[in-house]
Protein backbone atom coordinates (compact mmCIF):
# COMPACT_ATOMS: atom_id res chain seq x y z
CA UNK A 1 0.00 0.00 0.00
CA UNK A 2 1.28 3.55 -0.82
CA UNK A 3 1.80 6.51 1.71
CA UNK A 4 -1.25 8.13 -0.27
CA UNK A 5 -3.54 5.11 0.15
CA UNK A 6 -2.65 4.62 4.17
CA UNK A 7 -4.25 7.15 7.06
CA UNK A 8 -1.89 8.57 10.12
CA UNK A 9 -1.62 6.58 12.94
CA UNK A 10 -1.91 9.66 15.47
CA UNK A 11 -5.09 11.08 13.79
CA UNK A 12 -7.77 8.42 12.58
CA UNK A 13 -8.77 8.70 8.98
CA UNK A 14 -5.94 11.42 8.17
CA UNK A 15 -4.16 10.55 4.68
CA UNK A 16 -0.60 9.95 5.59
CA UNK A 17 2.30 11.99 4.07
CA UNK A 18 5.22 10.58 5.08
CA UNK A 19 6.63 7.34 7.31
CA UNK A 20 8.42 8.37 10.53
CA UNK A 21 12.00 7.70 10.50
CA UNK A 22 11.61 6.74 14.21
CA UNK A 23 8.60 4.68 14.88
CA UNK A 24 8.13 3.66 11.34
CA UNK A 25 4.55 4.66 12.00
CA UNK A 26 2.61 6.69 9.07
CA UNK A 27 2.41 10.77 9.49
CA UNK A 28 -0.29 12.87 8.19
CA UNK A 29 0.06 16.75 7.29
CA UNK A 30 -0.41 18.05 11.04
CA UNK A 31 1.74 15.78 12.37
CA UNK A 32 4.67 15.87 10.41
CA UNK A 33 8.41 17.17 11.85
CA UNK A 34 11.67 16.55 10.41
CA UNK A 35 14.79 15.49 12.93
CA UNK A 36 18.21 17.13 12.60
CA UNK A 37 18.48 15.68 9.51
CA UNK A 38 15.73 16.55 7.52
CA UNK A 39 13.99 13.60 7.92
CA UNK A 40 10.36 12.86 8.39
CA UNK A 41 9.38 12.59 11.79
CA UNK A 42 6.03 12.61 13.89
CA UNK A 43 5.20 14.93 16.57
CA UNK A 44 5.48 12.31 19.24
CA UNK A 45 8.82 10.82 18.42
CA UNK A 46 10.00 14.86 17.84
CA UNK A 47 8.67 15.45 21.29
CA UNK A 48 10.88 12.60 22.84
CA UNK A 49 14.05 13.91 20.89
CA UNK A 50 13.89 17.46 21.95
CA UNK A 51 15.42 18.78 24.88
CA UNK A 52 13.10 19.10 28.15
CA UNK A 53 12.23 22.37 29.35
CA UNK A 54 13.67 24.39 32.13
CA UNK A 55 10.86 24.01 35.31
CA UNK A 56 10.87 27.65 35.44
CA UNK A 57 10.19 28.10 31.70
CA UNK A 58 7.79 25.64 31.47
CA UNK A 59 4.06 25.62 30.38
CA UNK A 60 3.08 23.41 33.06
CA UNK A 61 4.74 24.99 36.04
CA UNK A 62 6.61 28.61 34.77
CA UNK A 63 7.89 31.02 37.18
CA UNK A 64 6.02 29.68 40.05
CA UNK A 65 7.08 28.19 43.51
CA UNK A 66 7.32 24.62 42.22
CA UNK A 67 9.02 25.63 38.89
CA UNK A 68 11.61 27.38 40.87
CA UNK A 69 11.85 24.73 43.31
CA UNK A 70 12.18 21.93 40.43
CA UNK A 71 14.74 23.99 38.39
CA UNK A 72 16.88 24.61 41.72
CA UNK A 73 16.59 21.25 42.12
CA UNK A 74 18.22 20.54 38.62
CA UNK A 75 20.77 22.70 38.18
CA UNK A 76 22.33 22.32 41.65
CA UNK A 77 22.12 18.05 41.18
CA UNK A 78 22.98 17.93 37.87
CA UNK A 79 25.24 20.72 36.14
CA UNK A 80 25.63 18.89 32.99
CA UNK A 81 22.18 17.63 31.89
CA UNK A 82 20.64 21.14 32.70
CA UNK A 83 22.64 23.03 30.53
CA UNK A 84 21.47 20.84 27.78
CA UNK A 85 18.34 21.56 28.35
CA UNK A 86 18.63 24.90 25.51
CA UNK A 87 20.72 25.89 23.07
CA UNK A 88 20.80 29.53 21.50
CA UNK A 89 18.50 31.36 23.33
CA UNK A 90 16.30 34.95 22.69
CA UNK A 91 14.95 35.71 25.53
CA UNK A 92 16.62 36.05 29.08
CA UNK A 93 14.00 37.75 31.62
CA UNK A 94 12.61 34.70 33.49
CA UNK A 95 16.35 33.32 33.59
CA UNK A 96 17.48 36.96 35.37
CA UNK A 97 14.37 36.42 37.55
CA UNK A 98 15.35 33.11 38.64
CA UNK A 99 18.50 34.50 39.16
CA UNK A 100 17.90 37.46 41.22
CA UNK A 101 15.33 35.65 42.99
CA UNK A 102 18.21 33.52 44.30
CA UNK A 103 20.44 35.92 45.17
CA UNK A 104 18.22 37.79 47.03
CA UNK A 105 17.03 34.41 49.12
CA UNK A 106 20.40 33.34 49.38
CA UNK A 107 21.36 37.14 50.79
CA UNK A 108 18.94 37.15 53.36
CA UNK A 109 19.71 33.79 54.61
CA UNK A 110 23.24 34.56 54.87
CA UNK A 111 22.05 38.08 56.92
CA UNK A 112 19.90 36.03 59.02
CA UNK A 113 22.97 33.61 59.90
CA UNK A 114 25.20 36.81 60.27
CA UNK A 115 22.52 38.63 63.37
CA UNK A 116 22.36 35.28 64.87
CA UNK A 117 25.94 34.23 65.02
CA UNK A 118 28.58 36.92 63.81
CA UNK A 119 30.03 39.54 65.85
CA UNK A 120 30.54 41.89 63.62
CA UNK A 121 26.47 42.22 62.73
CA UNK A 122 26.09 44.88 65.31
CA UNK A 123 29.15 46.78 63.78
CA UNK A 124 27.38 46.98 60.32
CA UNK A 125 24.44 48.66 62.11
CA UNK A 126 26.15 50.98 63.66
CA UNK A 127 28.02 51.72 60.78
CA UNK A 128 24.76 52.85 58.64
CA UNK A 129 23.63 54.44 61.94
CA UNK A 130 26.78 56.78 62.31
CA UNK A 131 26.63 57.07 58.15
CA UNK A 132 23.32 58.25 57.75
CA UNK A 133 22.48 59.46 61.53
CA UNK A 134 19.30 56.59 61.22
CA UNK A 135 18.06 54.57 64.60
CA UNK A 136 19.17 51.31 64.79
CA UNK A 137 16.02 49.64 64.02
CA UNK A 138 15.88 52.24 60.81
CA UNK A 139 19.41 50.80 59.99
CA UNK A 140 18.28 47.32 60.37
CA UNK A 141 15.32 47.59 58.38
CA UNK A 142 17.73 49.59 55.45
CA UNK A 143 19.87 46.45 55.85
CA UNK A 144 16.97 44.14 54.79
CA UNK A 145 15.59 46.20 52.26
CA UNK A 146 18.71 47.06 49.98
CA UNK A 147 18.62 43.04 49.60
CA UNK A 148 16.41 43.56 45.74
CA UNK A 149 18.63 46.32 44.59
CA UNK A 150 21.55 44.35 45.79
CA UNK A 151 20.28 41.05 44.19
CA UNK A 152 19.77 43.00 41.00
CA UNK A 153 23.53 45.09 41.24
CA UNK A 154 24.71 41.31 41.58
CA UNK A 155 23.23 39.83 38.64
CA UNK A 156 24.14 42.23 35.95
CA UNK A 157 27.94 42.59 37.27
CA UNK A 158 28.67 39.19 37.34
CA UNK A 159 26.89 38.86 33.34
CA UNK A 160 29.15 41.40 32.20
CA UNK A 161 31.89 40.23 33.83
CA UNK A 162 31.62 37.02 32.27
CA UNK A 163 30.77 38.67 28.83
CA UNK A 164 34.14 40.84 29.09
CA UNK A 165 36.27 37.26 30.01
CA UNK A 166 34.73 35.49 26.77
CA UNK A 167 35.34 38.30 24.30
CA UNK A 168 38.90 38.58 25.74
CA UNK A 169 39.33 34.84 25.24
CA UNK A 170 37.81 35.52 21.36
CA UNK A 171 34.78 33.77 22.12
CA UNK A 172 32.77 35.00 18.98
CA UNK A 173 29.75 33.38 19.59
CA UNK A 174 29.46 35.00 23.43
CA UNK A 175 25.78 36.85 23.28
CA UNK A 176 24.74 38.71 26.22
CA UNK A 177 21.09 36.63 25.76
CA UNK A 178 23.19 33.19 26.29
CA UNK A 179 25.21 34.41 29.05
CA UNK A 180 22.19 35.97 30.78
CA UNK A 181 21.06 32.89 31.04
CA UNK A 182 23.96 30.77 32.40
CA UNK A 183 24.33 33.39 35.04
CA UNK A 184 21.22 33.86 35.71
CA UNK A 185 20.60 29.39 36.72
CA UNK A 186 24.04 29.23 37.58
CA UNK A 187 23.26 31.89 40.39
CA UNK A 188 20.75 28.78 41.75
CA UNK A 189 24.84 28.14 44.04
CA UNK A 190 23.70 31.50 45.88
CA UNK A 191 20.38 29.46 47.74
CA UNK A 192 23.34 27.00 49.54
CA UNK A 193 23.99 30.06 51.72
CA UNK A 194 21.03 28.26 53.86
CA UNK A 195 23.98 26.17 55.13
CA UNK A 196 24.67 27.80 59.03
CA UNK A 197 28.51 29.02 59.75
CA UNK A 198 30.28 26.52 61.60
CA UNK A 199 31.83 28.40 64.30
CA UNK A 200 34.07 31.36 62.13
CA UNK A 201 33.70 28.78 59.20
CA UNK A 202 31.33 30.75 56.64
CA UNK A 203 30.18 26.82 55.38
CA UNK A 204 27.24 28.19 53.32
CA UNK A 205 29.59 30.66 51.49
CA UNK A 206 32.13 28.62 50.65
CA UNK A 207 29.99 26.13 49.73
CA UNK A 208 27.99 28.79 47.37
CA UNK A 209 31.46 30.26 45.57
CA UNK A 210 32.37 26.69 45.27
CA UNK A 211 29.37 24.89 43.08
CA UNK A 212 29.39 28.60 41.28
CA UNK A 213 32.04 28.52 39.94
CA UNK A 214 31.58 24.39 38.81
CA UNK A 215 28.14 25.76 37.10
CA UNK A 216 29.69 28.57 34.82
CA UNK A 217 32.63 26.25 34.07
CA UNK A 218 30.34 23.18 32.72
CA UNK A 219 28.02 26.15 31.21
CA UNK A 220 31.03 27.61 29.24
CA UNK A 221 32.20 24.10 28.39
CA UNK A 222 29.31 22.93 26.90
CA UNK A 223 28.17 25.73 24.79
CA UNK A 224 31.38 27.17 23.34
CA UNK A 225 33.16 23.38 23.27
CA UNK A 226 36.22 25.45 25.32
CA UNK A 227 38.97 22.71 26.83
CA UNK A 228 39.19 22.15 30.50
CA UNK A 229 41.54 24.76 31.59
CA UNK A 230 40.59 27.00 29.16
CA UNK A 231 36.95 27.16 30.55
CA UNK A 232 38.77 27.47 33.94
CA UNK A 233 40.70 30.36 32.82
CA UNK A 234 37.47 32.09 31.25
CA UNK A 235 35.24 31.71 34.37
CA UNK A 236 38.10 32.25 37.10
CA UNK A 237 38.83 35.94 35.87
CA UNK A 238 35.88 37.73 36.32
CA UNK A 239 34.70 35.44 38.96
CA UNK A 240 37.50 36.82 41.32
CA UNK A 241 36.88 40.56 40.51
CA UNK A 242 33.36 39.47 41.26
CA UNK A 243 34.22 38.16 44.61
CA UNK A 244 36.72 40.51 45.52
CA UNK A 245 34.25 43.24 44.53
CA UNK A 246 31.33 41.93 46.82
CA UNK A 247 33.47 40.61 49.53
Amino acid sequence: MSVSQRTCSHHEGAPAIAVCIRCRGDICAECHRVDLRGMAICQPCARQLSPPNIPFESQSLGPTPGGFAQTVIAVLSAPRSFFGRYSQPKHWGLAATFGMTCIAIGTLLNTLWQKAFADDYTDRLQHIHDEFGVASHIAEFTLFATIPLTAVILYFLHTALLYVALRAFAVKEASWPLLARITGYSLAAYLLLIFPPIGQFSLGHFLMILWLFNLEVSAVRHFFGLGFWKSMGVVLLPFMVFIFAVG
